[in-house]
Parts: structure tokens; C-alpha cells; sequence
């Protein structure tokens, strides 16, 4: 005989084996032993959990030799060609390859005759959510009202895609992923009966890696007996899934609190160049946080983190040194990163680069303790050691005539350390027109709680924008975050005389000055003819 895989060899025959949907085979068996059986059921939820398998057990309920039970025998002919997918009364139909309305129409032909043997004609519907409109259409009506000898089962991975109309008249069941333990135990159960030396350490990677699917968990550990045969590495599993080892993402984490930048990229080399995908990298740092917000909030609970004991003492430690804002924070980057990476051109880069940002927030204060520095006044007087005289110092804005003539390129002129250029710069940032004002004032000086802001008498437009009140406040809170200082600013305009009219002779102005030595080139003067 061929070999079967273990997914199929392994899959339930009766509601007692199906693992992790204890509510759902409950419910089914409760309803047959009544009596009270839908004619149509809306199986839902992620890949691998159960649809098909318990749409399979619910038809050879139905069909059972032994008459409707909820403990079909699995020896019966019926129940034998339903577990072969061959019977004829059981129609399994891929609504991915017969999406069509003919499809939908040839199944409405097909149910008005009377069943081959069986107790009931069973349509399961796998993936029905592929479906188009009009197919969905036809489907509708006999949903509606269906022969008595009739049943629909569909099953969906994308129950939003299915129309409302559909679901009304279907008994609805909502698939959960499979927990962890219940896939372990599962597992190991196989490994022993299939003698299969694994440890525990792999077939946690193996559970891990299938994320709630009991399917994905059976296909990977079939890969890895593959590969290894009836005695299995860890070191073929990490090399065959990717796995991030623990201790790797342990020592990260000991990294970001030491906030250690260089070793932080020296440490993250290691996954690169072993080849662990990025992405699965990022989602076990973000299972790791997870783990260290539980043991914050919770301490150690072996239910809440499913981790082995050796475990413990690491992860408390960890969980001591950090606040729950910090964990809340890291976790909320790192989602974001996962969802990134998969469009991102250079992946690792870009999660080389969020890990340099979790330093960054592991140094940020918590509301609490700002709040309470505010409270205690310890911030304001932190800022407010710059006296009146040293403002208006840092203020002033040095005349092009200090700066040297020669200059070189790499030299910078005196006033772009003042705080008249920080404050140009953090205006900046807010306004471009308000910054573009800012550098047309003749000076600014700051005296007796006041920022007076000169501008030469042709810059009218200028000194308006600035004086306007949204400006005004907005460079007074920029000057308060610069200096400490509250201050009220003024704008001055310079009185008209002969400096602001332009001199006869144009090479004469300042301003074309200034332009020449920047932009050196030949001015032609185009004087209009007299009247």
C-alpha cells in the first residue's frame, strides 16, 4: 500500500476525536439525538481546524446504517464510502473549480431525485465563499426551501465574502483555532504510535509554526520526518522551519534593556545569516513580549504561557526590569513591522531598524513619572536657568557684516547656533510660509519678557503674516520650548529712510550684494526711458 500522509491517516472518524471544537460536536450530537437537524449548516473559521472532517462525520451520522446517531459505527457501508469520498448519496463539491452558475444549477437538478440508498442526499460545499453572484443566486433558493431528503453542509475560510441571504438560512458554527496543548498532545500521540524520535523542543517549533491548525502541525511533521526520518534533529528542524531559537531572542531582549546598540547589531547578524525569514523572526519577538507582558501582569501561570519550567527564571527577570508601558509600546511597533515587512524591499533592514527603535522607547519616561516631575516643578526649573540677559544674547541675530568675507565652504556663520536660527528651524517644521517670513527680519532682540522681531520697511507683507495671531501664539510656544520663558512677541516695522530706498546705482544694494557673491554673474540694468 502507498504511503498515506498523517494528516489523512490520522484524521477523525467520529465527534469523540475531533480536538479543539468540543462546543461544535456537542452542539451536532445534541441536535441528531433530538431530532432537530437543520437542512443547511455554515461551517466557518481558519484553515486546518475541522470543516471538512466534521462535515464528513456529520454526513455519516446522518447516514449510518444504524440509523441517525450521534455515534456513527464507521463500519458500515455508508459510513466507509463517506470516510473514501466515494459515496453516492455524499457529494463533496470544490467551489473553487465550480464557481459558475451551471455548476450551482446542475447541483438544483441533481437534488430533486431521490437518494441511491442513504438515508439523506448531503451536498458539502468546501470553500463556498468562491462562488460568484449569480452562482450564489441559484444556491439561494434551494436553501430556501430543499427537498426533505436534502442537506447542505458549507464550509468557508472567508465567511465575510458570503452573502448575508446565505447565511440567514443556514445553522452557523464558528471554527476556532486549535489550542496549543490539545495540538502537542495530539502530536506526541502520533510520534509514539508512528515510532518517531522527536524532542520536545521540536514538536513545540512544530505546534508553534502551525499557528491553531491541526492540519499545517500534521503536513510539517510529516516534512520533517522526511527529512530526518524516524529519529528527528532540532537542529534539522530549525534549519527546515526557520525557527528562531529562544536563547536568541532571550539575548535581545537582554540587549535592549542594556540598550546597547552595537552588540544589539552584532547579535541580529546571527538570524541573517542563518536564513530565518524576517518575518517569522518578528512575529517570535512579538510572542516573546507577549509572554514577558504575562509574566508582568500575572507571574508565572503555566496555563497563560504554555513554556516549559526552564523557562521561568529568564523571563521573570526580564519581566521586572520593564513596565507595562514599555511592553505595550514594543508589542505595538513590532505589529506594525510585521505587517510592513511583507511589502518592504529590504526586510531585514527595516527590522534591523525597528530593533534600534525599541532602545529608543526602552529610554522614555512613563506619563506617570513626567507628570509627577511637572507636578514637583522640577522641569520648569530645569528650563527656566537661562536668565533675561543670556535670551537676549542667544537671540540676537549677528549682521551680515560680521561674518568674514572669506569664508569657506565648511565654515558656518555665527548665527546658525543661535537660537534665532532654532527657532527658525523649529518653525520649520511647522509652517514653511511663517519660516520664510522669520528670515526677512532685520533683527530680533528679547528684553523685558518681549521678543521684538524688526523688519525693514519693504517687507510689509511679511511682518503681517508674522503678526497675525495664530503665528504669534505659535512662536511664542516654540519660544517657550527653546528657552524656558514665556515671552510676548512684537513686530516692529523700521522707519522709512534713506536705508531701506534702494540706491541709485544697483550694485550699491545690500541685497544684490548678497545675491552676487552667492550667485556670481553680470548685472544688466534696464533703465525705461524718460517721459
Amino acid at each position: 500500500m502507498s504511503y498515506q500522509v498523517l494528516a489523512r491517516k490520522w484524521r477523525p472518524q467520529n465527534f469523540e476525536e475531533i480536538i479543539g471544537q468540543e462546543t461544535v460536536s456537542l452542539t451536532l450530537q445534541n441536535a441528531i439525538r433530538s431530532g432537530r437537524i437543520a437542512h443547511a449548516f455554515l461551517f466557518s473559521g481558519v484553515r486546518g481546524v475541522g470543516k471538512t472532517t466534521t462535515a464528513r462525520v456529520l454526513a455519516k451520522a446522518l447516514n449510518c446504517e444504524t440509523g441517525s446517531t450521534a455515534n456513527p459505527c464507521s463500519n458500515c457501508v455508508s459510513c466507509q464510502e463517506i470516510s473514501a469520498s466515494n459515496s453516492l448519496d455524499v457529494q463533496e463539491i470544490d467551489a473553487a473549480s465550480n464557481t459558475g452558475v451551471d455548476n450551482i444549477r446542475d447541483l438544483r437538478e441533481n437534488a430533486r431525485y431521490a437518494t441511491a440508498r442513504d438515508r439523506f442526499k448531503i451536498f458539502i460545499i468546501d470553500e463556498v465563499h468562491m462562488l460568484s453572484n449569480a452562482a450564489f443566486n441559484a444556491l439561494l433558493k434551494i436553501l430556501e426551501e430543499p427537498p426533505e431528503h436534502v442537506k447542505f453542509i458549507l464550509a468557508t475560510t472567508e465567511r465575510h465574502r458570503i452573502p448575508v441571504t446565505i447565511i440567514s438560512r443556514c445553522q452557523e458554527f464558528n471554527f476556532k483555532p486549535i489550542p496549543f496543548t490539545a495540538i502537542l498532545e495530539l502530536l506526541q500521540k502520533i510520534c509514539r504510535k508512528e515510532e518517531l524520535e522527536i524532542s520536545d523542543y521540536s514538536l513545540r517549533a512544530v505546534v508553534s509554526a502551525a499557528e491553531g491548525s491541526m492540519r499545517d502541525a500534521q503536513s510539517l511533521l510529516d516534512q520533517i520526518t522526511a527529512m530526518s526520518g524516524t529519529k528527528v534533529l532540532d537542529d534539522d528542524v530549525r534549519a527546515l522551519l526557520g525557527v528562531v531559537d529562544d536563547e536568541l531572542i532571550s539575548a535581545m531582549i537582554d540587549i535592549l534593556l542594556r540598550r546597547d546598540m552595537k552588540a544589539l547589531l552584532q547579535r541580529f547578524q546571527e538570524p541573517i545569516n542563518a536564513g530565518v525569514d524576517p518575518q517569522n523572526l518578528c512575529r517570535r519577538m512579538i510572542r516573546y513580549i507577549r509572554n514577558l507582558l504575562v509574566c508582568k501582569v500575572a507571574g508565572w501561570d503555566d496555563h497563560l504561557l504554555q513554556l516549559p519550567d526552564t523557562d521561568r527564571e529568564i523571563l521573570l527577570k526580564q519581566a521586572k526590569e520593564l513596565t507595562e508601558p514599555d511592553l505595550i509600546r514594543f508589542y505595538d511597533v513590532l505589529s506594525q513591522t510585521q505587517n510592513e515587512l511583507r511589502w518592504h524591499a529590504n526586510p531585514y533592514l527595516h527590522l534591523e531598524m525597528t530593533f534600534m527603535k525599541l532602545i529608543e522607547l526602552a529610554r522614555l519616561p512613563t506619563l506617570e513619572r513626567v507628570i509627577e516631575r511637572l507636578e514637583s516643578g522640577s522641569v520648569r526649573a530645569k528650563t527656566e536657568e537661562i536668565p533675561s540677559a543670556k535670551i537676549q544674547e542667544l537671540f540676537e541675530k549677528p549682521s551680515k557684516e560680521a561674518v568674514p568675507e572669506e569664508t569657506s565652504e565648511e565654515s558656518k556663520p555665527a548665527s546658525e547656533g543661535s537660537l534665532h536660527s532654532q527657532l527658525i528651524a523649529a518653525v520649520q517644521k511647522e509652517s514653511i510660509p511663517l519660516s520664510v517670513s522669520l528670515q526677512q527680519a532685520r533683527a530680533t532682540n528679547a528684553s523685558e519678557g518681549k521678543l521684538v522681531i524688526v523688519f525693514p520697511n519693504s517687507e510689509k507683507f511679511h511682518a503681517q503674516l508674522v503678526q497675525s495671531e495664530e503665528n504669534q501664539t505659535r512662536l511664542a510656544d516654540l519660544c517657550y520650548k527653546l528657552t524656558g520663558s514665556r515671552l510676548q512677541i512684537e513686530v516692529q516695522l523700521e522707519a522709512s529712510g534713506t536705508e531701506d530706498s534702494p540706491p541709485e546705482d544697483p550694485m550699491e544694494d545690500p541685497k544684490v550684494k548678497a545675491f552676487i557673491e552667492r550667485f556670481p554673474g553680470k548685472v544688466i540694468v534696464e533703465r525705461k526711458p524718460e517721459e
